[in-house]
């Protein structure tokens, strides 16, 4: 490989991804900003993803083009930040774009910047010619490079007010006081102001699942038609063009209103809280098609997701051989050639519109919505034209596969698994779970440090996302079996977050720790992005650990941020749920339970999973090394239940029937 660049020894698959660009690329370092102060140059930055279509796209037209490189080795100097490697960067840098030009970010970020690493230009994808109503990427850079050169004071004042803008976004007030039936309400009000009622889903295309949101929208069903609404979302998103009905797993977004088309990349982060929705809707709704789902997501985890260790790999590619979807898809002549008469028929008559094409000529198969009902029931029918469906594939050139592998991430996947296993019992799900748990304790964990990534070794100390994921998902084990291990491992997480991420002044948690890289602006957010807001989870972990643990600090800590919390959510509470679910839950003082059990009560408690929502921990009579707030929870008899709400706990319960009459309230 020739080192036209700096990126060749990256860590990072997306930037070596550009290691061979014409581009005269750095890493995001300190040389590159002294070159730029050096050589009186304006620095772009280029944000991306290994699985990002458009990402590919704007690399081959304009970073593999040698005239356009040329106009930036000479003009520029040029940084290349892979956003899941670096998610610091990206969140802020996103922030600016859209203060600076007003309209949302996304990936590939293309950032224009000064040495002192404010921004005063931005975008996301430009195309190499003028179309779609944008301006070609070289018309963009040389009006960059005639701004920068003759309006440094103009420039000098917009980082002012970039600056001035993010410190406003911090201490925005809240019009609601107080998390009641009523801000529930309000909640469920714009929620459906934004439903898609003919089609599913919220909002229009692209089109997300946004699972903070259907989450709230299952845990609060008060009617018949909230129940069918919400149904009616999740079996579009099922049997749609976002779900992969051949290898499992679901595709990132629908580009369309229908949830026909997806864009092909399939993320780990996405596949965790379906996974995790899938299961509540199970336990709640007693459909058994959605607990199908979500095993077909562990289907294709365990397939093509997990390395030999127990990790997880981050992303797998919308792109094989140059083409978007190409895996995918299939071609008719595939189909005819490969199943007979029958099976022919049935996939033509479920899986297309009277037999029409729906992709570049191919076939993107997914379930028509005039027979969604009867595929749902007759589904089992189908499995041999999968499996087929499935072989065929393997002849194909796979995608990429991004096989980094980022601890939230991962503790997302691990959350949506317990879920599983608690509504299963499958005990295949609870060895795939200790062994993810085994490779973070020896490959993401070490004496003094927390990683974020892991690609061979591991990356970069971890982030707020990181830490308040890991001890969430460490809780949620507690609660499906007892570890001493993994309650010190939560324990000590919990004192990081408060030392090294709490804002002491204001409340709440930076997304970085004191000891990361020092930026223009420390990102401290309540709202939900692709991954469910990490404030959230980091308070709500606290809260539980100092119940279970009975330290005061963490519970003092969690209450400082559910202060900061509720005066900043402000008036969009659709981008903001994880939050107002908090506050929801920390005004009607969740339940904790302790079971102290003998084996026979065990197996039955086992039998009882399905109370999915209730926070129990089941620790057998015969344990004895526990911590003092669990220990005081003693055994009477074979069986007894502690109910506690806070520092609080009933007399306990010393009879199984009483205590699943208890559940069942």
């Amino acid at each position: 490989m020739s080192e036209t660049n700096k990126l060749n020894k990256e860590n990072s698959l997306y930037l070596r991804q550009h290691a061979d660009n014409p581009v005269f690329w750095y890493p995001w370092c300190d040389e590159a900003f002294h070159d730029a102060k050096k050589f009186n140059k304006p620095i772009m930055l280029s944000i991306g993803y290994s699985a990002c279509h458009w990402c590919h796209v704007m690399a081959h037209e304009s970073f593999e083009d040698q005239d356009t490189a040329d106009i930036l080795n000479d003009s520029f100097i040029n940084i290349k930040v892979d956003r899941e490697e670096r998610p610091d960067i990206d969140k802020i840098y996103q922030m600016s774009q859209s203060i600076i030009t007003g309209k949302n970010g996304g990936w590939p970020l293309t950032i224009f910047m000064d040495h002192n690493k404010f921004p005063f230009f931005g975008g996301t994808y430009f195309p190499k010619e003028d179309k779609y109503g944008m301006l070609s990427f070289k018309k963009i850079l040389a009006r960059v490079l005639d701004f920068y050169i003759n309006n440094k004071e103009e420039i000098k004042a917009q980082n002012i007010n970039v600056l001035e803008v993010f410190n406003k976004l911090q201490e925005r007030e809240s019009k609601e006081d107080n998390i009641n039936a009523d801000t529930i309400d309000k909640l469920k009000t714009q929620l459906n102001s934004i439903t898609d009622t003919i089609n599913g889903g919220f909002g229009s295309a692209p089109k997300f699942p946004h699972f903070p949101s259907l989450s709230f929208s299952i845990a609060n069903c008060s009617s018949d038609l909230d129940i069918k609404k919400i149904k009616y979302t999740l079996d579009r998103m099922c049997v749609s063009g976002i779900n992969d009905p051949v290898d499992g797993g679901f595709f990132r977004y629908s580009v369309d209103d229908l949830w026909m088309i997806p864009h092909f990349e399939k993320m780990l982060y996405d596949n965790g809280p379906m996974m995790s929705v899938l299961c509540d809707s199970h336990a709640v709704f007693d459909d058994s098609f959605y607990l199908k789902k979500a095993n077909e997501i562990f289907k294709w985890v365990n397939n093509f997701m997990t390395s030999e260790h127990g990790g997880f790999y981050s992303t797998i590619d919308a792109d094989s051989e140059g083409e978007e979807g190409k895996y995918y898809v299939f071609s008719q002549k595939e189909l005819k050639e490969n199943f007979n008469e029958e099976d022919f028929k049935l996939i033509n008559e479920y899986f297309t519109d009277s037999g029409k094409t729906n992709f570049e000529g191919s076939y993107h198969l997914h379930v028509y919505r005039k027979k969604e009902l009867v595929f749902k029931k007759d589904i089992n029918k189908f499995e041999n034209i999968m499996n087929k469906l499935c072989e065929l594939r393997k002849d194909k050139i796979m995608p990429g596969i991004d096989t980094k592998i980022l601890l939230s991430w991962n503790c997302l996947y691990i959350k949506g698994l317990i879920k599983l296993y608690k509504i299963s019992n499958n005990k295949n799900v609870l060895n795939v779970i200790d062994k993810s748990f085994e490779f973070i304790f020896k490959s993401m964990v070490t004496d003094k440090v927390i990683y974020s990534c892991f690609n061979g070794k591991p990356c970069f100390p971890g982030y707020l996302d990181d830490y308040a994921l890991l001890v969430s998902s460490l809780i949620d084990y507690l609660s499906i079996q007892w570890s001493d291990r993994h309650y010190e491992l939560s324990k000590r997480v919990c004192e990081d977050l408060i030392t090294s991420f709490e804002d002491k002044k204001k409340g709440g948690y930076f997304f970085t720790s004191n000891n990361h890289e020092k930026l223009f602006y420390r990102p401290k957010s309540i709202s939900d992005d692709s991954v469910p807001s990490g404030l959230v989870y980091a308070t709500d972990a606290l809260l539980q650990m100092g119940y279970l643990s009975g330290d005061q600090r963490f519970i003092d800590s969690a209450d400082r941020s559910i202060n900061y919390v509720r005066k900043s959510f402000g008036d969009n509470m659709t981008s903001n749920v994880s939050a107002i679910n908090l506050l929801h839950n920390e005004n009607i003082e969740r339940e904790i339970i302790i079971v102290r059990c003998s084996e026979p009560s065990w197996n039955e408690i086992i039998k009882e999973r399905a109370y999915y929502d209730k926070f129990i921990l089941y620790i057998n009579n015969d344990y004895k090394d526990l911590p003092d707030a669990i220990k005081s929870k003693k055994p009477q008899g074979d069986f007894s239940a502690y109910i506690c709400q806070g520092m609080s706990c009933l007399k306990p319960i010393t009879n199984l029937k009483d205590f699943i009459t208890h559940l069942h309230v």
